[in-house]
């Protein structure tokens, strides 16, 4: 297949063809980074026979740089793309031996699952049992929420357990996070933060390891490295060892929306280019938006936008409106307005719905809006961050439940749900297959059965659902189409797996669901609603940024909290506007409905 031939500015050129070096490109928002980063690989692929390591941090992000070389021979084997967490799993499932696992652990992704062990943590520490047993339920909460924050932040910092001392020295806190991670151990599971911590282990415990993995890549791509944090950063570090030079990071300092996990634009500010020695090249040319959404993001962050060579004029606007319901009937009847003149100079193609959406600092704002659209027939979908699936009905929980325990029957968190939710509480359920022959004939006995009788390969899981979707007597007809709807969405995401290896394994595709790797990349249809946050990285030629009143946007927390939480807040509200390709649209209410009272509102402190 001949390679595609892809224009490149002067600037952009420089870039690509450089020599092997440690590179730092900056770049604004829609100065064609992902293209310099992809074009960049596609060069050094020409010129290699090695792998290329591009390293994300979403699973979609990934996916993007990979379609946009797969006119490459043997894309899929030269050049390996993922999030830094994807990374990891693929490292530790190869050589976690070393780590004392005899086999890859579980993954336990869910947080009501971390806050449930440290639940459980708390009550085997003395010095706190007794104390929570006696404070309310939301005391608990706030207790539990407390202690797994700090369970994070010691493996952020990658700290191990024996130096946990040398971090804190609070015994009664060190003995808890030590709990924390026995519970963990005894049931062969590893948290979220667990994957870069033991692979930056690994990787300075055993240098050979790191070696092997250096000699086999030819050059390390990193994609939103504003994103990056201490752990992934020192992973890099120690996968670099001093030797590897030829990393290019592209990011944008004012795109940084990450900071609740530790991450910074400083890492490649200012770490990456003393340790690394990297150039540093600034793209702030935008090919993407018109000069009306340039002109309006250049007020939030002015050091940032060249509009000087940008050809549409685009749209715009500010909006003050009476209230969250006047604002919800402006916004729709706008866009039903876009809609019924269908075209523009400044958009190509007829405007419809896949090419607006409504963005908001938080999912409540939507509220009034949802109920118009719902009022007109608008079609619109909520933009949801890619993970593992979420069960509606519940039969398809009570799978999910036995699912994990089949692949990792030391799961004593999920056997222990599993009872309850059958009111079984005091049997017992070391054996699944026994356990599931002393239950009454029942839709909850086939699904464990299904599970009994899955293959480790999986290969009967497709035929075996199919067979029971098919033989469903649920009188409900909304729960049947719910237990349907969510087999149809297991096996979607089966299908992306099966297709992405040809070592198939039960226990790699829940790891696999585990990290979002598996999410159907599906065309959604309608209105795009969506938080700041989950739109990163996505844009539309007609946007709506609705509730820009104060302590709305920015949020009233990092009002409250000030520095960098409101510097992160200022953040957003760039990226937002930047997500608008050509008109964008800004609203909020000058009076809005709490559940104290009718509030007024003052427009956003960044507007003013």
């Amino acid at each position: 297949m001949t390679p595609t031939k892809i224009a490149l500015s002067p600037k952009q050129q420089k870039i690509v063809y450089a020599e092997e070096r440690a590179i730092y490109v900056k770049a604004s928002a829609g100065s064609g980074k992902t293209r310099v980063l992809t074009e960049r690989i596609r060069y050094l692929l020409s010129k290699t026979k090695k792998k290329i390591l591009a390293l994300t941090f979403t699973n979609k992000a990934a996916e993007e740089i990979k379609q946009r070389l797969t006119d490459i021979n043997d894309i899929d084997s030269r050049l390996f793309t993922g999030t830094f967490h994807g990374f990891c799993q693929h490292v530790l499932e190869n050589h976690g031996s070393l780590l004392g696992f005899s086999k890859m652990p579980h993954i336990f992704e869910e947080e009501a699952d971390r806050l449930e062990l440290v639940g459980q943590a708390i009550l085997q520490t003395p010095s706190y049992s007794d104390e929570y047993k006696n404070i309310n339920l939301k005391e608990q909460q706030n207790l539990r929420y407390q202690a797994l924050n700090f369970v994070a932040k010691v493996k952020r910092k990658l700290i191990t357990s024996d130096e946990v001392y040398k971090y804190n020295d609070d015994e009664n806190v060190v003995l808890l996070y030590l709990t924390y991670e026995d519970i963990l151990r005894s049931q062969n599971a590893i948290d979220f933060d667990d994957l870069i911590r033991l692979t930056y282990e690994l990787f300075t415990n055993y240098p050979n390891i790191a070696g092997l993995y250096r000699r086999s890549f030819h050059a390390i791509c990193v994609d939103e490295a504003q994103d990056l944090n201490n752990a992934q950063y020192k992973l890099l570090q120690a996968l670099a060892n001093g030797e590897f030079k030829n990393i290019m990071m592209v990011g944008d300092p004012n795109q940084s929306i990450f900071h609740f996990n530790g991450s910074s634009p400083e890492f490649m500010n200012q770490a990456f280019v003393k340790d690394f020695d990297a150039d540093v090249v600034e793209l702030k040319e935008n090919y993407r938006s018109s000069k009306a959404v340039l002109s309006a993001a250049k007020k939030i962050r002015p050091e940032n936008e060249n509009i000087s060579d940008t050809v549409k004029t685009g749209i715009f606007e500010i909006h003050a409106l009476e209230d969250e319901q006047a604002e919800a009937q402006w916004i729709t009847d706008k866009i039903q307005e876009w809609l019924a003149i269908k075209h523009h100079d400044d958009i190509e193609g007829e405007i419809c719905p896949e090419k607006i959406a409504v963005l908001a600092r938080n999912k409540y704002v939507f509220n009034a809006l949802e109920q118009k659209f719902k009022d007109t027939g608008i079609s619109y979908y909520f933009k949801m961050t890619p993970g593992a699936i979420k069960f509606e009905s519940e039969l398809m929980k009570l799978f999910d439940l036995a699912f994990r325990i089949k692949i990792n029957p030391q799961d004593v968190l999920h056997k222990e749900r599993l009872l309850k939710m059958l009111n079984c509480e005091n049997s017992n359920l070391e054996n699944l297959v026994a356990f599931t022959k002393s239950l009454n004939p029942s839709q909850e006995q086939q699904v464990l059965n299904i599970v009994n009788g899955l293959a480790d390969d999986g290969s009967n899981l497709k035929e075996s659902f199919i067979q029971f979707k098919n033989g469903l007597n649920i009188i409900d007809e909304n729960e049947r189409s719910m237990v349907i709807n969510d087999i149809d969405e297991l096996l979607n995401h089966w299908l992306v797996y099966a297709k992405s290896t040809d070592n198939k394994s039960l226990h790699y595709f829940k790891n696999a669901m585990a990290l979002g790797q598996t999410h159907p990349l599906t065309q959604h249809q309608g209105i795009t609603l969506s938080t700041v946050h989950t739109m990163k990285g996505q844009e539309f030629d007609i946007v709506f940024l609705m509730g820009m009143d104060d302590e709305t946007f920015p949020d009233y927390r990092a009002v409250k909290n000030n520095g960098i939480q409101l510097t992160q807040e200022h953040n957003n509200l760039y990226v937002a506007f930047t997500r608008a390709k050509r008109f964008l649209y800004v609203t909020w209410p000058e009076k809005r409905q709490m559940p104290w009272g009718v509030r007024y509102r003052k427009i956003s402190r960044f507007l003013n």
